[in-house]
């Protein structure tokens, strides 16, 4: 019986040592990148290694550059609340992990831009309830190291838009020549609408996707 204890005790000791490590890293680098922008990302060595995508040319901007329209457009589609809640939109998770389970696998998600951000420069995009417990940690202690605004800055900066294209001025220059400060309005919709899926469609094949043109059709809506 004091065996069978001791082996549980050293488990739960590992596990929780394990969680600390993970914890003070995330912070540390969460820290870090409130001054310095990530040299790579996780994602990015991934879709290298993993699936052979070079990685082009990077061009960063910083937030105050991006249009206030842009930044409206993306936040009004990828994430409404993002300036009031604290990474999460609850009530879309449980609802995400309804849908789920019914499913019979993780074919839905309710990430909001902190948790994309969070699984960009911290983890990986592949689906699983593991990633989704280590990204909800991150999530938590990004919200507590970083400015919203700084966070947004890192999003537009660091998501995929296409195959080895990360971030809104790489994507806007590879797509459209242009920084993104030069997009029209129907290009800047375009480049946003195809963040559901930007790896298999692009701003001129968007009306392929229902979901793309789902958002396309809201972002002519409303903006």
């Amino acid at each position: 019986m004091k065996r069978r204890r001791s082996i549980w005790l050293r488990i739960i000791r590992f596990i929780v040592i394990i969680h600390l490590c993970y914890w003070v890293i995330i912070a540390f680098f969460s820290l870090l990148y409130n001054f310095v922008n990530p040299p790579v990302t996780p994602l990015m060595l991934q879709r290298y290694l993993v699936r052979g995508y070079p990685v082009h040319k990077r061009y960063y901007v910083p937030l105050e550059k991006i249009p206030k329209r842009t930044q409206n457009m993306l936040i009004a589609i990828e994430d409404a609340n993002f300036y009031k809640h604290f990474g999460f939109e609850w009530k879309m998770v449980k609802e995400a992990y309804q849908r789920n389970k019914k499913a019979g696998k993780i074919r839905f998600g309710a990430s909001t831009i902190s948790n994309q951000l969070a699984r960009t420069i911290f983890l990986t995009t592949n689906r699983s309830y593991l990633r989704k417990y280590l990204e909800i940690q991150a999530t938590v202690i990004m919200e507590i190291c970083m400015s919203k605004k700084r966070m947004l800055e890192l999003y537009f900066n660091y998501v995929e838009w296409g195959k080895g294209i990360y971030g809104i001025e790489t994507a806007s220059r590879y797509y459209y020549g242009k920084s993104c400060t030069n997009l029209t309005r129907t290009q800047t919709m375009k480049l946003i609408s195809i963040l559901t899926n930007p790896l298999r469609y692009t701003p001129e094949t968007y009306y392929k996707s229902a979901s793309a043109r789902q958002r396309y059709n809201l972002l002519q809506r409303y903006f």
